[in-house]
C-alpha cells in the first residue's frame, strides 16, 4: 500500500465491516505516512511494516509474508472493496482437499476476459465450491494472481521468494509448470476501485485511463456492429 490513502480507507473499511481476522498485516512500500495513519486508525492492533525502504512489489510481498503465522492468508491490495459475504471456512476446506489449486480468487473472469477467451473456461465444482478454471485460456497466466484471494501459507512457502520472479506472470507460469491453477469465483465478490490511479504517480494515468475507457468503448461498438452484420 502507499500513495492512495483514500482508496485504502475504502478498502479496509469494507473488510472490517464484515470479517475479523486473527492477524492483520500490511506493508507500506511507498514511505507514505498518510497510509500508515489510515491503517492504524482502522486496525490499531494490526501489524504495520513501514520502514521507509522501497523494496519493489515482489520484495514487499516477501517482507509481508515472512511474518505471517496463520495457516491461511487472505491477500488483497489497497484498491479493492468487498460487498458480499464470503464463506471462508468452505473455501479453506476446498483448498485443503485440492492440492493443485493455488488459491481461490474472488474475481469473476467475466470482469476481465475477452468474449473469445471465455469459451476456454472450465466450470468445475468440488467440496461444494463452484469455480472457474482458466488453465487453458493462456499459456502463462492464471496459475497465480495477486488479485484478492485466499491461499494456504504452505503454498506460499513452497513458492519461495517472490523477488526471484520479475513479474506476476512469471510466478503464474512457474505454478502452471507444476500443474497448479487459480480457482476463480463464479460471481464477483470484489470490486476494483483503482482503475487509472497509479501509486507511483497518481496524476500520470488519468489521461491514459480516459484513453483506455474510450478505446474499450470503441472496441465494444465495433464488436456490436460485427455481431449484427
Amino acid at each position: 500500500m502507499g500513495g492512495r490513502p483514500d482508496l485504502l480507507e475504502q478498502s479496509l473499511r469494507s473488510i472490517q465491516e464484515k470479517w475479523q481476522f486473527a492477524q492483520v498485516v500490511a506493508i507500506n512500500d511507498f514511505a507514505d505516512p498518510r497510509c500508515d495513519h489510515v491503517f492504524k486508525s482502522i486496525y490499531p492492533n494490526g501489524v504495520l511494516l513501514s520502514d521507509g525502504i522501497k523494496r519493489g512489489h515482489h520484495g514487499a510481498i516477501d517482507k509481508l509474508y515472512a511474518g505471517i503465522q496463520t495457516p491461511y492468508v487472505f491477500h488483497t491490495e489497497d484498491d479493492w472493496i468487498f460487498s458480499d459475504e464470503i464463506s471462508f471456512e468452505k473455501i479453506k476446506k476446498f483448498l485443503d482437499a485440492n492440492k493443485k489449486v493455488t488459491s481461490y480468487c474472488l474475481r469473476n473472469p467475466a470482469d476481465f476476459l475477452q468474449e473469445t477467451e471465455r469459451n476456454k473456461i472450465n466450470a468445475e465444482s468440488a467440496q461444494d465450491v463452484n469455480y472457474y478454471n482458466l488453465g487453458h485460456v493462456h499459456p502463462e497466466w492464471y496459475g497465480y494472481s495477486f488479485n484478492p484471494h485466499l491461499i494456504k501459507i504452505e503454498k506460499i512457502r513452497n513458492i519461495g521468494d517472490f523477488v526471484r520472479f520479475k513479474k506476476e506472470r512469471h510466478v503464474s507460469e512457474h505454478m502452471k509448470k507444476h500443474g497448479h491453477f487459480v480457482a476463480y469465483a463464479t460471481q464477483s465478490l470484489c470490486t476494483h476501485i483503482g482503475e487509472g490511479v497509479s501509486m507511483a504517480n497518481p496524476n500520470a494515468n488519468k489521461k491514459k485511463s480516459k484513453i483506455r475507457v474510450w478505446l474499450r468503448q470503441q472496441i465494444n461498438r465495433i464488436k456490436a456492429l460485427v455481431s449484427k452484420a
